[in-house]
């Protein structure tokens, strides 16, 4: 079985166990939702400071969204004894972590897309901006999200305390990534010319490249530990 086959599997494994449950889209849209929704009741904004805040507020659920749903990774393989079966597979180890991240991303990138036109309801915002653009960043942003939240979902999966340990390891490393999500998410939604933000989308890019490379090549390390 070639590489890029594994990585296909896996993918398809995830993602017909997620429409069979509809486990981890659903909380983590109701979860966003429910986020939303505090947001919009707590803070009494008028249309402009809620499009300052806008982008923040945006990312802010996102990434809680992600703690969810990254979180719950490797649970249907640790509960269902797999854990060992992945171990001494004959497959490449880096091509469980990509199937993995690739599921993983899928997933948070539908509740996302689901989530905004809610976000721009809501909070009654006027959005001026370039969809495709605000795709791109939604989507380097949620990359780079989901390599950090996969390798250390597989680190955590055998410790008790990983619902308090995850967030905690993974959202340090992700401010870089969140910054970058937020000020080229806001340079969007304000209609300002790339050159205000088109630095911090292929900042972006550069992060997730080097989580990416990372977590790949240190992925079979942390499985076995």
């Amino acid at each position: 079985m070639n590489f890029f086959s594994v990585i296909g599997l896996i993918v398809w494994k995830d993602g017909l166990s997620e429409l069979r449950s509809r486990e981890n889209i659903s909380s983590m849209f109701f979860f966003a939702l429910l986020t939303i929704f505090i947001f919009n009741f707590s803070l009494p904004l008028d249309q402009r400071v809620a499009q300052t805040l806008a982008p923040g507020l945006i990312w802010i659920a996102f990434s809680f969204t992600g703690v969810i749903g990254l979180g719950r990774s490797f649970l249907a393989e640790r509960d269902n004894d797999c854990l060992e079966a992945l171990l001494n597979a004959p497959v490449p180890k880096g091509a469980l972590y990509l199937g993995k991240l690739l599921g993983n991303f899928l997933f948070m990138l539908t509740a996302e897309v689901l989530l905004f036109p809610l976000f721009i309801l809501f909070f009654n915002l006027e959005v001026n901006a370039n969809p495709g653009l605000l795709l791109l960043v939604f989507i380097l942003g949620t990359l780079g999200l989901a390599a950090l939240g996969t390798l250390f979902s597989a680190m955590m999966v055998q410790v008790r305390a990983r619902e308090v340990m995850f967030p905690i390891l993974m959202l340090p490393l992700a401010v870089p990534v969140l910054i970058a999500a937020v000020q080229a998410t806001a340079g969007i939604l304000q209609g300002s010319p790339w050159a205000q933000y088109g630095s911090w989308i292929s900042l972006l890019a550069v992060f997730d490249l080097i989580f990416i490379v990372i977590a790949f090549w240190t992925f079979e390390f942390i499985l076995e530990g």
